[in-house]
């Protein structure tokens, strides 16, 4: 699964830009950082053996205090794939800053998580940790939700950057929210775990709180937003490889 970027990138493109760059954009983007688990079930197991799993570990978690309150947990199962023989399943924890993230990662090091572990019913292939960029939010994102997530390689047009990017697919989805749309829209750079391919310069995310969802936003999409005068201005990129996963929130922040 093709989910990241260079750390180059993140520094380049503008994460930590000093003061006189971050004048020249429109918006300051909603940063937080995300890890990806990707892995196939061992022989004999499923997704109710890892959903059973997780129980044990929410357990573990409530027992470390406030370490784990903001993370947030889903875990999720491709659809439309085109290779679906290479994953069974993405783990996702989401964090709100790198330092509640490496507390959380301290703790399960140095605090028993490797116990767990054995007897986590899925082999992990990859793991990869990112940043994340969020455009938009979706309509909830509640423990118990039936998500469904689509993934996209993208690339940058010349003359734009990852920053110009930004400031349009925000103001698209600013206005696509105002018709209505309940769309979750993050561009996610990496800071370790892969590279990707020639020419992608980062992933984008659009995932919404239930699967249907999809759907109805899509027939938005085409009915009211596609010919809008924010649709047309939003450029500098384009996207290709998709891949869609459903999945459950498992675990909300707070």
């Amino acid at each position: 699964m093709r989910i990241l970027f260079t750390l180059t990138f993140v520094f380049s493109m503008g994460v930590f830009a000093d003061h006189h760059e971050e004048s020249k954009n429109k918006y300051e983007p909603e940063t937080n950082k995300a890890e990806y688990y990707v892995g196939t079930f061992n022989k004999g197991k499923d997704i109710d053996d890892l959903v059973d799993w997780y129980e044990d570990m929410a357990e573990w978690m409530e027992e470390k205090g406030d370490t784990y309150k903001n993370m947030t947990t889903a875990i999720l199962q491709p659809y439309f794939h085109s290779d679906m023989a290479a994953q069974d399943i993405v783990w996702v924890n989401t964090w709100p800053n790198p330092s509640e993230q490496f507390a959380g990662l301290e703790e399960w090091i140095t605090g028993g998580g490797g116990d767990l572990l054995k007897s986590l019913p899925v082999t992990n292939s990859r793991q990869i940790d990112t940043w994340q960029w969020t455009v938009s939010s979706p309509s909830s994102m509640a423990a118990g939700n039936m998500m469904y997530a689509t993934y996209a390689d993208c690339s940058l047009d010349e003359g734009y950057d990852m920053r110009k990017v930004y400031d349009l697919y925000k103001d698209f989805a600013i206005y696509a929210q105002s018709q209505g749309d309940t769309v979750g829209r993050k561009l996610i750079v990496p800071e370790a775990g892969l590279k990707l391919d020639d020419g992608v310069d980062f992933i984008r995310l659009m995932y919404s709180s239930s699967i249907s969802e999809r759907g109805s936003n899509a027939d938005l999409f085409y009915s009211k937003i596609n010919e809008s005068e924010a649709s047309k201005n939003l450029k500098g990129f384009s996207c290709n490889n998709a891949r869609s996963y459903f999945g459950s929130s498992m675990k909300a922040a707070g």
